[in-house]
């Protein structure tokens, strides 16, 4: 009888699996509190109701990434999925919170509303599993590291609208940074190379501090102890209007989230089928309608976390199940989250293009094995959804006046690249046709 345990499910010993956890929050940390800050911003909410509600969202994303990690019966996709509040999300419930009529209980009403709707709806949404063959799945994976480049360029550059943004001192901190990560993935022993990206930050950390970077002020402002707890803002309301508005929202979340895991699955080496899609949507349905209970937001999978994973050769979804549990304890200790949050930005920088340069490079590799003599459309595929799905990253105000209803559509290059390479790949190849040729030896990299 064969016991070995497939990559993904391997549990390795705790001290590793608590430091690789750690490096996965780390990365993900900034990014899960950004949308409760711009909501709380926008709603005008006072310091003491800001804390809460970021202690709440982080709170809630540590639930919905065990949910899809460890998962259980019909729930979760069982992958290294770290799950994050959508931006997606941001524009949508500011304009339901902003309401004077409706307020954040009815923000809540509606995320729980549209949150068991997509849990009902995960079986037929996962049915769309075959049309996702590998030059689907190389240009989704392409697109990913792509689209999240500028984020880490703007990193390097200190932070969005830094008043010295590009000052040399900054490209200092991030190449640092990056040269820490290549010269111990280049000599450094197993485990160093597994956490080259949270050694390098620290490494840039330590420089900026040294240079005067970090702003560590609000680290004394945070309360030592905050506890979460369901309704803090009142009963939820329930409304037509502004569930059907963040049920948009999660319909595009859907088809992001489909397209995320079988892409995570194939750099795994851990094929997704059609159960496991539904498995893994029916958990962003269920972990949605716990963050209205609690006054979060719908969730997603993080991109930053799919370019740790390659990068880090870490594929134990026990690992991001750790991190999951560290977001938890965090929300807990609103300082110990300040500390995190005061990084440098050029030090993340210097992390994410590491990071999202491996991304991309796993797509070009699974498009490299496409059959393009077996069927010259697919040739066409890549080019199409590639130049279309930038868009939004180099052309941003190009779709602008198309239609509102289409605009949650056309925020995110992952949603169109989806949508795109899925629908020229059935007009041109059919279903189960030359576009399935390789996806037995589509790459993998660990």
């Amino acid at each position: 009888m064969n016991s070995a345990r497939h990559p993904v499910d391997q549990i390795l010993p705790l001290r590793q699996m608590l430091t690789l956890g750690l490096q996965h929050m780390a990365i993900c940390y900034l990014g899960s509190v950004a949308v409760p800050l711009m909501i709380a911003s926008a709603l005008k909410m006072s310091h003491a109701d800001t804390v809460v509600l970021i202690s709440t969202t982080l709170f809630c994303t540590g639930i919905a990434t065990l949910l899809q990690t460890v998962g259980f019966w019909k729930f979760g996709v069982r992958l290294p999925v770290l799950q994050g509040a959508a931006f997606s999300s941001v524009g949508p419930v500011i304009a339901i919170g902003t309401n004077p009529e409706v307020g954040i209980a009815g923000v809540c009403g509606a995320v729980i509303g549209a949150g068991v709707i997509t849990l009902l709806a995960a079986p037929y949404v996962g049915r769309l599993r075959r049309f996702f063959p590998p030059v689907v799945i190389g240009c989704i994976v392409t697109v990913i590291g792509l689209q999240l480049l500028p984020v880490a360029y703007t990193w390097v550059g200190g932070g969005k609208n830094h008043v010295n943004f590009g000052a040399p001192v900054f490209l200092l901190v991030a190449a640092v940074v990056l040269g820490t990560i290549l010269v111990i993935n280049r000599f450094g022993n197993p485990m160093m190379r597994n956490l080259s990206v949270l050694i390098g930050m620290v490494v840039g950390t330590l420089l900026g501090c040294a240079l005067g970077m970090g702003d560590y002020g609000k680290v004394q402002e945070a309360p030592w102890f905050t506890a979460p707890y369901p309704f803090y803002f009142g009963i939820p309301t329930f409304a037509l209007l502004p569930i059907a508005t963040i049920l948009v929202v999660m319909t595009v979340q859907m088809v992001e989230s489909m397209g995320l895991f079988v892409a995570i699955g194939d750099i795994v080496e851990k094929p997704i089928k059609e159960k496991d899609v539904v498995n893994g949507l029916r958990a962003n349905g269920l972990a949605s309608t716990i963050a209205g209970c609690f006054a979060a937001f719908p969730f997603i999978a993080h991109m930053e976390n799919v370019g740790l994973v390659i990068l880090s050769g870490v594929r134990s979804r026990w690992v991001v199940a750790t991190s999951g549990v560290l977001m938890c304890l965090v929300a807990l200790v609103p300082k110990a989250g300040a500390i995190i949050a005061s990084t440098p930005a050029a030090a993340l920088g210097g992390a994410g293009i590491a990071m999202f340069g491996v991304v991309a490079a796993a797509g070009i590799q699974t498009l490299a094995k496409v059959d393009y003599q077996g069927s010259r459309y697919n040739v066409m595929i890549v080019a199409f959804t590639i130049a279309v799905a930038l868009v939004p990253v180099l052309a941003p105000t190009l779709f602008k006046q198309l239609p509102a209803w289409s605009q949650p559509f056309l925020h995110s290059s992952v949603v169109i690249a989806c949508l795109v390479s899925v629908v020229l790949n059935v007009l041109l190849n059919g279903v189960g046709k030359p576009g399935e040729a390789a996806l037995e030896s589509a790459p993998h990299i660990h």
